[in-house]
């Protein structure tokens, strides 16, 4: 019997992911789609850090939440703080980030140019994929166009289909990076 090679099984195994997707939802995304994506990421052996953004719904945003972080988010007053806190605290320790950019987010953009900027500054290099959606593509905000060009050689944009092309482009992402 032949041993089975582990990379082949778990082919994220040993990377640490931080997923970037937009929370309150993008026009024509299925409301489970970062749900799926995440389970994606795990089943392939990925460390994602941030679960929760996956979440179908704010309470199993809220468990995973605490999962993440450690502590519950209070959505009482102003629970971006602590949520912004905890999201900048993952991107710094994640090894690559994923995010979709099918729609306005201030919070997927903000993540990308966190992790361009420790890269930038040689603090640590994180490994990017920006997918956008095939009919998003005209939308795509000029920060992220811009940002695909030889100086940022960590980010990678890449048009998606639908969800089976999404996991495609991600597994040729995390194998070959």
């Amino acid at each position: 019997m032949t041993p089975v090679d582990k990379r082949t099984e778990r082919p994220f195994e040993g990377k640490d992911i931080y997923f970037s997707n937009s929370m309150q939802g993008v026009q024509n995304q299925e409301l489970d789609f970062g749900w799926h994506v995440v389970q994606y990421l795990l089943e392939n052996g990925a460390n994602v850090l941030d679960q929760h953004v996956g979440g179908r719904n704010d309470k199993e945003r809220d468990e995973l939440f605490f999962k993440d972080n450690g502590f519950h988010l209070d959505r009482g007053d102003k629970p971006w703080i602590a949520v912004e806190q905890a999201d900048i605290k993952l991107v710094d320790k994640a090894s690559h980030i994923v995010a979709f950019v099918d729609g306005p987010s201030h919070g997927v953009g903000s993540e990308v140019q966190r992790a361009i900027d420790l890269t930038e500054f040689g603090i640590s290099r994180k490994e990017i994929l920006c997918l956008i959606r095939e009919d998003c593509l005209g939308g795509l905000s000029w920060m992220i166009k811009g940002k695909e060009s030889p100086k940022y050689s960590n980010l990678h944009l890449k048009v998606y289909k639908d969800i089976e092309d999404a996991k495609s482009k991600i597994f040729n992402f995390l194998t070959m990076h």
